[in-house]
């Protein structure tokens, strides 16, 4: 068995029980963070030129994939934008117009910066848009409420204070917190939030600027921090995601493990609601846990189809069809 996969076992959640006569019904057990030690994602706001010409390269060149906050009405270089989704990267909303929410005075103003916001992005990029992130770190509940309604997920503000995401702990999903790249922190202070981020096992999401030959007057973080953050990332058994990719798979498991849970005759079900604003195609990779039987071995069986799982014994579910089933197979 591989560390990262052996690492995970301590972390999981066990849905067990004791079936009819005391025997013991097998248990599932879902590998958080898809199997890693801890997550990290990388985010950018704006859609600085920055972002295409210094993140990316250096993104791609390492198979790392990032989300990128565009603002519907602010977004330059639409090409090489569309030209991103090719790389795996995400498409999120930074709102129309990047306004503070103090200019936000009727329910139109608000409507237009998140729904008007997600229509002109996905016309433009031919992709759904599933996260969020708030202008200026500015939230309120009217405007919680409104993305709520339209997205999965959103990216708050850069307080510090805040613990990163952990599993058993159930966030924000609409108001996650961030930790900022900022010229003035050291090199030792990035490293130390990665190190806390995977003893805690826990999700860490970086919050990042305009990077060097940004445009004039933007803080910006240089091409070398930014570089030695990737390099140190890759160095480290950690999952680097998207939000969707990383929020998706977290939000999944936190559903599933309250699923409704039902044993008929020697049979184990589990059904779940899947939210209206949830991507296909979210996969949650687990385990079950069996317990010797005179009668025989239990296996997994999605809609009418079983199951397989590879060499380390691990099973993956399709999130969308809100149902998993373990069937027993009676000893011959």
């Amino acid at each position: 068995m591989s560390k990262r996969v052996g690492v995970g076992l301590l972390l999981f959640f066990t849905l067990g029980s004791v079936g009819a006569g005391g025997d013991l019904m097998p248990s599932i057990k879902v590998l958080p963070w898809n199997a890693h030690p801890a997550a990290v994602c990388l985010t950018f706001d704006g859609g600085d030129s920055s972002q295409l010409d210094v993140a990316l390269p250096e993104l791609n060149s390492r198979g790392m994939k990032a989300t990128f906050f565009l603002i519907g009405n602010q977004t330059d270089r639409k090409d090489d934008w569309r030209k991103i989704l090719i790389y795996g990267h995400e498409i999120g909303s930074n709102s129309l117009d990047h306004r503070h929410i103090a200019d936000l005075i009727t329910p139109r103003d608000l409507d237009s910066q998140v729904v008007g916001a997600q229509n002109v992005l996905q016309k433009e990029f031919g992709v759904s848009l599933y996260s969020f992130a708030y202008p200026y770190g500015e939230v309120t509940p009217r405007l919680r409420t409104l993305v709520g309604e339209n997205h999965l997920l959103a990216r708050g503000g850069d307080d510090l204070s805040q613990p990163d995401l952990k599993i058993g702990v159930e966030p924000d999903w609409l108001n996650l917190p961030s930790r900022k790249m900022d010229p003035n922190l050291s090199w030792a202070t990035y490293q130390s939030w990665i190190d806390k981020d995977l003893k805690d096992g826990a999700w860490l999401i970086f919050k990042i600027p305009s990077l060097e030959e940004a445009r004039e007057g933007y803080p910006s973080v240089s091409r070398h921090m930014f570089t030695q953050l990737l390099d140190y990332l890759q160095s480290k058994d950690v999952w680097v995601g998207t939000v969707l990719q990383v929020g998706s798979y977290f939000l999944g498991q936190n559903i599933f493990e309250k699923a409704e849970r039902k044993t008929i005759q020697g049979k184990v079900r589990y059904q779940w609601k899947v939210p209206s604003t949830f991507p296909s195609g979210v996969v949650l990779q687990f385990t079950i846990a069996t317990h010797p039987s005179p009668v025989g071995v239990y296996f997994p069986v999605q809609k009418g189809k079983k199951l397989k799982a590879d060499g380390n014994g691990i099973y993956t579910l399709d999130f969308s069809k809100g149902e998993l089933e373990l069937l027993l197979l009676p000893k011959s």
